[in-house]
């Protein structure tokens, strides 16, 4: 390395600007050919000079010749000023190097051997001492014999690696408690340009690494940037910085979805009927302008969501004044088709309860369901995770049918005592789902929704699923009057025949005799005529 200083101009009209030259900005320049600027300096002492530059050399400046300085061939030696009359020469703005003290700007030539200078270092200015030719040395960075130097952009000596496929200017999203992990690789010319005041190492390729965490811990939304700058790095890099905007909130691509117990495409749910190795039929084809039962019985729907709607017919099961009266197409509203209801695809294939009328089909299962299983996922544009606390959920049906629960899981103290807190503060139960089973007492069609509580996350997470219940017993009371009235019958039959057999009564005897006398009166009858 090697210090340049800026001594104050020479001439008499600018000799008061106590005014710098060197700033920040140099850093990372070149003096063309020969070193780049690594650290600028601005002091009061010496005072000649203003500024100072700290360089790594990249190649050797080159030393003035005897051709061009003259005096180099003499030995030379430090004495003190005392008030002498200067003149000028050619040598003024030269610089006098000697190692290992302080160097000196000829500033003024008295005659052919004697000459004014100003130390760069003046407590390392060794006076009365000798030096021959050989042990110092002369540069000409003046301006008074022609500028033979400049500042230049430093060619690009940097490589920029980041280890996860980020984007140079990437928006990542951070939800609640949720950490981002990243790592950047830089690939340095000159390893010694390069320091960073962060956890950092050099790996065995002698990249530089660096790696991050950011983790989002309060209830806050905001956004802020993390830049990654490379302040030596030239302007002809392609990348010199990165910049990171963090934003604490909800990120667009955020969803949770239900995982399906059977995996259907969506081609079987459009136009197919799929079935599992038993030859179980797996979806239910809903009928035209269907409506889930209430808990007044299947003959009296009372929700509002109509399945599978054709405005064109009539509506199902509207029998009573209740079903009369509530009811109320969505896509269909005001149409007179189901053509007109524009359901495409997407459409049908939604579980979402504003997307009812479009539904044609239900996944199917065989009563009775227990301890159904229930998951889900939470997508974003990193990937997908399974969800699990503290995204705490609720469930709820949006039919409002009741003949379902929740199936029981093994909890401890300290979660019972937290999800009841919550409870009593949310005014619904909470359920883990990493633990969530459905058991349904009911037939036919049950449409849930799943919700995250408020607090784990910015997004309003929630998913919706549909299960219809198929070849259900006979709902109370039908069950039971048809046990009843079998047995009736059966006790019947056996009394009148243990009542025959008591009573010695031959009804079959009874009967043929009968029967033997009216064929007999037949016979009479037709002999006569």
């Amino acid at each position: 390395q090697m210090v340049f200083f800026e001594h104050i101009p020479l001439n008499g009209k600018s000799r008061n600007i106590q005014k710098s030259r060197f700033y920040g900005l140099h850093k990372g320049k070149v003096p063309i050919g020969s070193a780049t600027i690594v650290n600028v300096f601005h002091h009061e002492y010496p005072p000649q000079y203003l500024s100072s530059v700290v360089v790594d050399v990249l190649e050797r400046f080159p030393f003035d010749t005897e051709d061009k300085s003259p005096f180099i061939d003499n030995s030379l030696r430090i004495l003190k000023v005392s008030g002498l009359t200067a003149f000028k020469s050619s040598d003024i703005e030269k610089t006098v190097v000697i190692p290992g003290f302080s160097s000196f700007l000829i500033v003024e030539v008295l005659d052919t051997l004697n000459a004014l200078a100003d130390a760069t270092m003046p407590e390392r200015v060794p006076f009365n001492k000798t030096f021959a030719p050989d042990m110092w040395f002369v540069y000409d960075f003046g301006t008074k014999n022609g500028r033979k130097w400049k500042i230049i952009v430093d060619t690009c000596r940097y490589w920029v690696r980041e280890l996860d496929n980020l984007p140079l200017n990437a928006i990542k999203y951070l939800d609640l408690t949720q950490t981002f992990n990243f790592g950047f690789r830089l690939v340095v010319g000159n390893p010694s340009l390069f320091k960073v005041k962060t956890k950092d190492y050099w790996d065995d390729t002698d990249s530089y690494m660096m790696e991050f965490s950011v983790t989002n811990n309060f209830f806050k939304q905001g956004k802020t940037s993390i830049a990654v700058v490379l302040t030596k790095a030239s302007l002809v890099c392609g990348v010199s910085t990165i910049v990171l905007t963090l934003k604490s909130g909800c990120s667009y691509s955020k969803s949770m979805h239900y995982i399906s117990p059977v995996s259907i495409s969506a081609q079987s749910w459009l136009h197919g009927d799929p079935k599992d190795l038993y030859d179980f039929k797996l979806l239910k084809p809903l009928p035209v302008n269907y409506r889930p039962p209430s808990k007044l019985g299947i003959a009296v729907p009372l929700t509002d969501n109509f399945y599978n709607a054709d405005p064109s017919k009539p509506r199902m099961r509207d029998y009573f004044a209740g079903s009369k009266n509530s009811g109320a197409y969505k896509q269909c509203a005001n149409k007179s088709t189901r053509a007109e209801c524009n359901c495409d695809d997407n459409k049908k294939l939604s579980f979402f309860v504003a997307f009812s009328d479009c539904k044609e089909k239900a996944l199917r299962m065989k009563y009775p369901v227990t301890r159904l299983p229930i998951h889900f996922r939470v997508d974003s544009e990193n990937g997908y995770t399974p969800l699990a606390s503290p995204f705490f959920v609720t469930v709820t049906e949006v039919n409002h049918r009741t003949n379902w629960e929740v199936a029981g899981m093994d909890r401890g103290f300290a979660e019972k005592f937290f999800l009841a807190y919550l409870a009593d503060k949310l005014n619904n139960t909470l359920y883990n789902p990493e633990a969530l089973a459905l058991n349904i007492h009911g037939s036919e069609l049950f449409h849930f929704r799943v919700a995250t509580i408020p607090g784990v996350s910015f997004c309003n997470l929630l998913d919706e699923f549909q299960i219809y219940v198929d070849d259900a017993p006979l709902a109370f009371p039908g069950q039971y009057l048809v046990s009843t009235i079998t047995a009736v019958l059966v006790g019947g039959i056996i009394f009148v025949a243990f009542m025959m057999q008591m009573y010695e009564i031959n009804i079959w005897k009874k009967v043929k005799s009968k029967v033997r006398k009216k064929n007999k009166v037949s016979v009479s009858d037709t002999s006569m005529l």
